[in-house]
């Protein structure tokens, strides 16, 4: 299943989560649906759950992101960081560019407004690092 298919949300259960390992070193986390106070901690589970390397979190697919989302995805930066990982976002909406730059988080984080517009720039920058 390609990561950029829709990924079905169950009724009753307002965010869904694709894992996607690209490469060793290279994981994709894909969310669907809306991330709110109820919905953060699959969220949470989901980015503490990351393998050294490379994290990009696909938000294309999601409708709204509340402040705690955006809080979520900021502490989730600042671990990567700290770990020595990177750390991507992926949203192509405007709403959600906004609320980033509002929170500060655009800042700090490299974000993409395409999956392969992260995966081009990521991938290169590794070959660089590693050349």
């Amino acid at each position: 299943m390609s990561p950029q298919s829709p990924i079905p949300v169950p009724a009753g259960r307002p965010l869904a989560a694709r894992r996607t390992e690209y490469r060793p070193g290279l994981l994709v986390l894909t969310f669907a649906g809306e991330i709110d106070t109820l919905t953060v901690p699959i969220l949470e589970r989901e980015l503490r759950e990351t393998p050294p390397g490379t994290t990009l979190v696909d938000l294309t697919q999601i409708a709204f992101v509340g402040l705690a989302g955006a809080r979520a995805l900021a502490a989730a930066a600042e671990r990567a960081g700290a770990e020595g990982r990177r750390f991507g976002l992926v949203a192509s909406s405007r709403t959600l560019a906004r609320l980033f730059r509002i929170t500060g988080l655009a800042a700090g984080v490299p974000m993409f407004a395409s999956l392969s517009d992260a995966l081009r720039e990521l991938l290169a920058a590794g070959l660089q690092d590693a050349g």
